[in-house]
């Protein structure tokens, strides 16, 4: 049984990746890995923010809004779904895995749940003091002070995206020097979120100044819409997250040699994309299921194979490569033969689904606007000319994919209700 590290880095677009063909060489590291290993031209995430991407790539299965509530939907909804499912790491360590986890990611933290399967997992969430906890609370009920106090709380601890991970990497490679084999290590880097801070040594088309600046700048834009940015604070923006990326895929490379005696694969992947203005939106605090948010980098290192896959295929299916890496088997084999796939989140302010269904190059968008949207992704890569009134045949066949979707949740939805009912009358019939 082979070792295994799972490597997430947040916010990555598969088209500021060197090795998918971006301009400026961010991932020299990560290029080597998919030259001599296997990569995937068109990795779709599950959606298009940390959640509810993360619930479902490590449970293979899509996320289902029970809970509409702004404030504790986001929470309840994630904590319901990992319960419901088992875990990428509940099925390693039933087959015999010693798993670990280092995670910078409040979204992906043992408050929400992801802790589950885990027999170590360091999320350095509450490390500093318990009033973070609080804090945080209050910031996920919907408090714009708490969300500024968090951030200049993060800020000044050096926690969260503030959190390098020169900070704990010797915490990792101790871990793994004391782990019994066979081991799964997942790493969850938050160095390339927002707001990108780098050190001096991998600032290669930024500076301090400007580093620091963005960082400012975009946290006070991130929630107002379809603003003007001049070009030059958008090219600041992009410098700061390409240094971002570089830094990040330092610590691949590093990782990669001091790991070389365990032989383990490597995966690495991203959870989601970023908006960099295409539609007058920047970050990712939107529910926008457009490619520049779900196009993602994944690359599968040291698993005696060779291979660019173009073949469009969505990181749900990444739980299933990597129980077929633990069990000996090929890594695709087995592996659903559909020939669509969704993506999808919630809109908590309208109260509204948003689903994207992929199906060979076209795709649609159901919910995010006024009207659907369908695109040819061959002919229109950058998703701007919606088809859905020329192609009336192919958008109707796609959304019938997407009703009985969503009529199977439905159906969940009342099973789920089921028991909570008949205890209530229950309960009623002895008062």
């Amino acid at each position: 049984m082979r070792n295994i590290v799972l490597i997430t880095l947040d916010s990555v677009r598969a088209d500021h990746c060197s090795f998918m063909g971006y301009k400026r060489q961010t991932t020299p590291n990560l290029d080597k890995m998919a030259r001599e290993g296997v990569y995937f031209q068109n990795a779709i995430a599950p959606g298009p923010r940390t959640i509810p991407s993360m619930p479902a790539i490590f449970t293979g299965k899509l996320m289902h809004f029970f809970n509409t509530d702004p404030f504790y939907g986001v929470v309840q909804n994630t904590r319901r779904h990992l319960r419901l499912y088992k875990t990428l790491a509940e099925e390693l360590s039933q087959r015999g895995y010693n798993t670990g986890a280092f995670c910078t990611n409040a979204y992906t933290s043992s408050y929400f749940g992801f802790n589950k399967g885990f027999d170590y997992f360091q999320d350095f969430l509450w490390s500093s003091s318990k009033s973070h906890q609080k804090v945080f609370e209050r910031m996920i009920r919907g408090s714009k002070l708490f969300r500024y106090l968090r951030n200049v709380k993060n800020l000044l601890l050096k926690q969260e995206a503030f959190k390098s991970w020169e900070s704990y990497y010797e915490d990792i490679t101790n871990w793994v020097n004391q782990a019994k084999e066979p081991f799964f290590l997942w790493v969850f880097l938050l160095d390339t979120h927002l707001p990108w801070i780098t050190p001096k040594r991998c600032r290669k088309w930024g500076n301090f100044f400007n580093m620091y600046y963005s960082g400012w700048k975009i946290f006070r834009l991130l929630n107002k819409q379809n603003f003007y940015i001049s070009e030059k604070l958008r090219n600041r923006l992009i410098n700061a997250y390409d240094d971002s990326i570089y830094y990040a895929d330092q610590f691949v490379g590093k990782l990669h040699k001091d790991l070389k005696d365990f032989d383990p694969i490597f995966i690495i992947h991203s959870d989601h994309g970023e908006e960099f203005g295409e539609r007058g939106y920047y970050g990712h605090n939107f529910p926008h299921l457009y490619e520049e948010n779900l196009h993602v980098p994944l690359v599968i290192y040291n698993g005696d194979a060779r291979q660019r896959i173009e073949k469009p295929m969505t990181l749900l299916n990444l739980p299933a490569i990597i129980m077929n890496i633990a069990d000996n088997k090929p890594p695709f084999n087995s592996l659903s033969n559909k020939d669509w796939f969704l993506s999808k989140d919630f809109d908590y302010k309208r109260g509204k689904k948003i689903i994207a269904l992929r199906m060979g190059k076209w795709k649609l968008i159901v919910g995010q606007g006024e009207i659907d949207e369908l695109y040819n992704l061959e002919q229109d890569p950058n998703e701007q000319e919606n088809l859905i009134n020329e192609y009336p045949k192919v958008a109707e066949e796609m959304k019938r994919i997407v009703k009985s979707h969503i009529k199977q949740e439905e159906i969940k939805s009342i099973h789920d209700k089921v028991p909570k009912i008949r205890g209530l009358r229950s309960k009623r019939s002895f008062g």
